[in-house]
């Protein structure tokens, strides 16, 4: 078996003493003393992974928790891996950019990979190198606008969130919800609205078509069973208070 050296670490156990003296370390200390460290076994294997740990990578991260869902993240800032391993995090540091690290921590065996770093010709490199290891794989990636959502979308993305049009469509949602549009008819055209947007910045390849008709599908069929939802609820609150209708009746 071809050990590959990776710029990969896991923190071990140190206790509080030994965290302590970790994080009083220079960045360039710590990667000369962790750098050599690497997980043992494919640590992604069944799990979310997700690539660079910010302030977006951990809000996810907090959400797959909240699901119960395990997940390992990676990270190229060492300090930033540090406090976070201190905090429990399965966390590793490396640059997720690298070919063997992706591959050695066991990325093809994922469950799905998330990637939110900020720098835009690394997410493409990521997205591309993980699609190479698995072209099945379900691929998430934070994008910067709708220009980079489109090359995510052709290095391998199942979906490209871009973070103009994502604050464009929560704004929307806000405004319907506080002036009383029922939430289920809110979600189902926010829905609906990300789809076509999705349409429009995908790749035209026939591959690519196929997959968004399946999502596209999957998620009209949510919708559906939302929007009844809804209305059912509307309609139980119209019989349990029948002056409702009378109000918006009006009189005579």
């Amino acid at each position: 078996m071809v050990v590959v050296t990776l710029s990969m670490f896991a923190i071990p156990a140190l206790g509080r003493l030994g965290a302590s003296f970790a994080r009083a370390k220079t960045p360039a200390e710590l990667q000369a003393e962790f750098a050599h460290l690497a997980p043992e076994g494919d640590v992604a294997s069944g799990r979310v992974v997700i690539i660079g740990f910010g302030r977006v990578g951990a809000l996810v991260g907090e959400m797959l928790k909240r699901h119960d869902i395990p997940f390992v993240a990676i990270d190229d800032a060492v300090e930033l891996v540090a406090s976070r391993r201190d905090e429990g995090v399965d966390i590793y540091w490396g640059s997720a950019t690298r070919r063997e690290l992706l591959l050695a921590c066991g990325v093809a065996q994922a469950r799905a990979l998330v990637v939110t770093v900020p720098n835009p010709g690394a997410a493409e490199e990521i997205v591309r190198l993980a699609h190479e290891a698995r072209a099945d794989m379900t691929i998430v990636a934070r994008a910067r606008d709708a220009g980079h959502a489109t090359r995510l979308y052709e290095a391998g993305a199942s979906d490209a969130i871009p973070e103009t049009i994502e604050a464009s469509l929560q704004l929307a949602e806000t405004v319907l919800v506080d002036i009383g549009v029922p939430m289920g008819f809110v979600i189902a055209s926010i829905h609906e609205k990300r789809d076509e947007y999705r349409e429009l910045l995908k790749p035209k390849s026939e591959a690519a078509r196929q997959r968004h008709v399946a999502r596209a599908a999957t998620r009209g069929r949510i919708m559906a069973r939302r929007r009844l939802g809804s209305a059912r609820n509307d309609a139980g609150a119209t019989r349990t208070n029948p002056d409702i209708k009378g109000e918006e009746d009006g009189p005579g």
